[in-house]
């Protein structure tokens, strides 16, 4: 196990490695959740056609939340949307109030960008609101004093409704897309680990280190397992102290009980195994060090991209999507929210089988390659 402990030795030994694989990756984290966790603000429009004493007061608790611009029927509220120059538009069109009384089915129009779910948390409220306004109307008798008084008490808290998820999430959807956001930037520190484990071993092809093996009892075999196990441990490591680091700095735990924080933890094992594959096979096909940087950027940057660690894959065009469901870091991220969500292990195990595969091939395909001398 010479080289196993000489490994892990020559890792923590660099200060820039500790760098990029401990302290950037929590930073980054934290960055993210602490953005995430602001208001924000939405511009919406409204056009108030109704303009009863009902819409008035839904506009004015609407104006306590969001920006509200104001708009006549005559403005063209799809296009303002559709320019930007707001993030949606509602509109109460006239008899909106009269048919909320009457206990008719109504609803505001909503105007937001179709494919996105930017608008969705005003989307949300105002139907929460409105839900609550045919209940109370309901209550009434499309009495319209009585009415107004049930919403007064509603409006103070009167009235508490607690929402569940059929889903069973662990935690709220916002809590499990932030975590999945956290996993996505874990993901990057996990991919560092590749450019070190190229990086070893190419050293030692270039120092002569590796050829030299081959007169030793030490098998070119033994050495490339050693290497592997190494990474992989200290791949470990970092999950164990990301996720434990980040939930303690942010209070933001990955899952709500210790069976989930373990799920998590083994999809993020899964998925560094990945990268030491990776690390390991490009490895075995440099010479070079400029040929190791190039595989390496021509491979980790694309994975992380297109794999949704930088931002939503929804945002993407529906090819680079496509692409991306090949990607590592996709299945990573996939399992991750399945299990951060409360799913279980076995929601997962999909992507943990196309993880460990992928691996297993890598793997393979590094053991068998015979390499030509690098040094002469």
């Amino acid at each position: 196990m010479t080289i196993f402990l000489n490994c892990i030795k020559r890792v923590f030994q660099k200060g820039w490695s500790l760098l990029f694989i401990f302290v950037i990756p929590i930073i980054l984290i934290v960055f993210l959740i602490v953005v995430k966790s602001q208001e924000v603000q939405y511009k919406i429009g409204i056009i108030d056609e109704d303009n009863t004493l009902f819409t008035q007061d839904f506009i004015e608790q609407l104006e306590g939340q969001y920006k509200i611009i104001n708009l006549t029927s005559n403005d063209d509220i799809k296009s303002k949307v559709i320019n930007s120059e707001l993030d949606g538009g509602l509109l109460f069109q006239q008899g909106f109030t009269e048919s909320l009384l009457d206990g008719e089915d109504v609803s505001v129009l909503i105007y937001d960008i179709a494919g996105t779910d930017i608008f969705g948390p005003v989307k949300v409220y105002v139907s929460s609101y409105v839900s609550s306004a045919k209940k109370i109307a309901s209550a009434s008798g499309g009495d319209e004093k009585t009415f107004y008084q049930g919403m007064d008490y509603y409006k103070n808290s009167a009235f508490n409704v607690t929402y569940e998820s059929s889903l069973n999430y662990a935690g709220s959807e916002r809590d499990v897309s932030n975590a999945v956001k956290s996993l996505g930037f874990i993901a990057s520190g996990m991919i560092f680990l590749m450019t070190f484990s190229t990086s070893l071993i190419l050293q030692d092809k270039l120092s002569g280190v590796y050829d030299r093996i081959a007169v030793t009892p030490i098998s070119r075999f033994s050495y490339l397992l050693q290497n592997m196990l190494a990474c992989f441990v200290i791949a470990a490591i970092q999950s164990v102290l990301l996720l434990s680091i980040i939930a303690s700095i942010v209070d933001f735990p990955f899952g709500q009980t210790f069976e989930q924080k373990q799920e998590v933890l083994l999809v993020c094992l899964a998925f560094s195994l990945v990268c030491v594959a990776l690390g390991i096979a490009i490895s075995r096909f440099s010479n070079t060090r400029l040929m190791a940087g190039s595989l390496s950027t021509l491979i980790y940057f694309p994975m992380l991209m297109l794999g949704g660690c930088f931002w939503p894959r929804e945002i993407m065009p529906k090819f680079a999507q496509q692409i991306g469901d090949f990607f590592p870091t996709t299945w990573f991220l996939q399992a991750g929210k399945d299990v951060i969500a409360g799913k279980g292990i076995a929601a997962a195990s999909q992507q943990l089988i196309y993880l460990l595969c992928f691996a297993a091939l890598l793997i393979f395909v590094s053991f068998i390659v015979r390499n030509e001398k690098v040094r002469t």
